[in-house]
């Protein structure tokens, strides 16, 4: 089960800090992806209420991506927080099954 951390509560942890706004907006597209992999009511279609699938498995190709050439890459972004993004992967990959979809990045759409 992924429990989603507030910002405040990232600013907490030993070594990590929210001052900067850069650091803020770390943590805002880091929300974004876990709403998108979760199908959070938030990021849910305005016309029928549903999962929208694209959306799902677009942002678990990116988490599921190791690339680090983009600053604001998983990777990137999980280090900048002092999260581990191995384990919020795999916490993600447990949260999209629940979609109850095939949540692989490489997988065809339906």
């Amino acid at each position: 089960m992924i429990h989603t951390m507030l910002p405040a509560q990232y600013s907490n942890r030993t070594g990590v800090n929210l001052a900067g706004p850069h650091k803020r907006l770390m943590a805002a597209v880091l929300q974004a992806v876990v709403d998108d992999c979760r199908g959070s009511v938030y990021r849910r279609s305005a016309s029928k209420g549903a999962i929208d699938v694209r959306t799902v498995r677009k942002a678990m190709a990116y988490v599921a991506s190791t690339d680090r050439a983009w600053p604001f890459s998983f990777e990137n972004l999980c280090e900048a927080l002092g999260l581990d993004a191995g384990c919020l992967r795999e916490e993600l990959d447990v949260a999209c099954l629940r979609t109850g979809f095939r949540c692989s990045p490489l997988a065809s759409p339906p």
